[in-house]
């Protein structure tokens, strides 16, 4: 385990509560040429479990029948803490959640429809209803873990933190 990961874990409340703050994250398969392949993605975390909805079709699709293995990261960036002058004396601050795991389909309708509506309600709140003819043709996974790491960089006392929107 690196250095800072030893001093700067974030412990399981931290790290639903970024989960919970983050309205994207990336999720990355392996590629049929064995490369990594990263895709954006909204998603929602469901009693510790993170869901993600999509098309059937596509690479990420491709990837995910072939080889169930991925890598999740949702991240949140701050600001920016300045520790002097130089341009080397700059640092992120931010949290961070990398989940590694195995997907698996939500295949009941049912089930579908309560994650889109929870994806929606944190995306989008106070839309309601689900049209459930539009809820078959939907790709909807979840991420079984198999580690979950939080890390983060919070400035010192006295830097200054430049606020980035």
């Amino acid at each position: 385990m690196q250095p800072n990961m030893l001093n700067n874990q974030l412990k399981d409340n931290e790290i639903a509560d970024l989960l919970d703050r983050c309205d994207v994250g990336a999720i990355s398969t392996i590629g049929e040429d064995g490369y990594p392949y990263s895709t954006p993605v909204n998603f929602v975390q469901i009693d510790g479990i993170v869901y993600i909805h999509g098309r059937r079709l596509g690479e990420k699709m491709d990837n995910i029948k072939r080889d169930p293995r991925v890598c999740f990261t949702a991240w949140e960036r701050i600001g920016y803490e300045h520790c002097g002058v130089a341009a080397c004396d700059t640092t992120t601050v931010y949290e961070s959640v990398v989940i590694k795991g195995d997907v698996e389909m939500v295949d009941d309708d049912e089930g579908k429809a309560r994650v889109l509506l929870a994806i929606v309600e944190k995306l989008v709140p106070g839309k309601t209803g689900m049209d459930m003819k539009k809820v078959p043709p939907t790709a909807v996974y979840r991420i079984k873990p198999v580690s979950v790491t939080g890390k983060f960089h919070r400035p010192m006392d006295g830097n200054d933190v430049r606020v980035r929107n």
